[in-house]
């Protein structure tokens, strides 16, 4: 081997040493995602930015519609994490699940109830078939909300599940049902297709785990560090969202199919500007309504403490270290 060619080969060696460190470094985690949503753009661009892959997570995102399906492929092991609502994880840890949420993106209901044209007031209705992507949903929760507030007792109405947000649309579009609960985009894109909007459910202000962000303790346990990169991936992702919006409606229109930029540019205002936090901390306050609200009619929730449903600790470690502040002070 010649002079020159020896530190060359050293070079490359050590490029393969660190190729391959990296790769043994890198842990793989399955993360679903429950809805077809705007909610759903933080572990979206940090998919597709290579946030996750920065921080040696190897993360395969899929879609499982519903919260309550997701749920059930966390606490079986199909996956590690997932985003979906809250309260998929405060009904499972009633019953005895170890599920728990340690970051929210959405920490109220951001839907419009969305009606067929010839829908001109709340109380037509009654008597009528309205669509949920399945029970137990944020959907499902954002509609009873709307009903109460609009008073339409929900005893007077027909309520379906459709399997998704994109397959409420198609049901109203079609006829099946005479109404539904959407979220951005696709509440704005059923106004330029000449639906009726009856409620901006997010003016209610209504505390609630639209979208958090959830693991089983058990598995939290075993992997502190992987929850450690995997909440500095979600901050991250969350500071790219905030700091790129071309990158961010590029990745939107991506993963929801939309191509109408007027679509895409609205539903980024209503989350990333008007409720994606900087700082992600899973909300007690919702939790402890939701708790209250359950309590009615079961035991379990009245003597519940809401701390025990929320895991803060993680964001709250990197807000104490500086490393949020220092990224938008970039």
């Amino acid at each position: 081997m010649t002079k020159t060619a020896k530190p060359f080969a050293a070079l490359l060696l050590l490029a393969l040493l660190s190729a391959w460190s990296n790769l043994q470094a890198e842990e793989r985690l399955k993360m679903a995602y429950s809805a077809i949503s705007g909610a759903m753009l933080t572990p979206w661009v940090a998919l597709e930015a290579g946030i996750f892959k920065k921080n040696n997570l190897n993360v395969e995102l899929v879609y499982i519609a519903g919260g309550s399906v997701t749920a059930a492929a966390l606490v079986g092991g199909d996956i590690q994490s997932m985003l979906a609502n809250g309260e998929v994880v405060l009904r499972g840890r009633l019953q005895g699940s170890d599920m728990i949420s340690f970051a929210d993106t959405a920490s109220t209901l951001v839907f419009s109830l969305m009606a067929r044209p010839e829908i001109t007031k709340p109380q037509d209705l009654r008597g009528k078939r309205l669509g949920v992507s399945r029970f137990g949903t944020a959907t499902h929760a954002a509609l009873l909300a709307a009903l109460e507030h609009l008073r339409v007792p929900a005893s007077e109405v027909t309520i379906l599940q459709m399997g998704g947000v994109p397959q409420i649309l198609a049901g109203i579009d079609k006829g099946t049902i005479a109404a539904g609960v959407l979220s951005p985009p696709i509440n704005i894109q059923a106004k330029k297709m000449g639906m009726k909007e009856l409620l901006d459910v997010g003016t209610l202000k209504i505390p609630y785990q639209q979208t958090t962000f959830v693991a089983r303790q058990e598995w939290i346990k075993r992997n502190p560090e992987v929850m450690r990169a995997l909440v500095r991936s979600i901050v991250e992702g969350i500071h790219k969202i905030k700091t790129d919006k071309p990158f961010a409606e590029r990745i939107l229109a991506k993963y929801t199919k939309i191509e109408d930029p007027e679509i895409i540019e609205e539903a980024y205002r209503i989350f990333a500007v008007n409720y994606l936090p900087q700082v992600p901390y899973p909300s007690e306050a919702a939790v402890r309504q939701r708790l209250a609200e359950i309590a009615v009619s079961d035991e379990k929730a009245r003597t519940a403490n809401a701390k025990d449903f929320i895991d803060p600790r993680w964001v709250q470690e990197l807000e104490r270290s500086g490393f949020i502040a220092n990224l938008y002070r970039r």
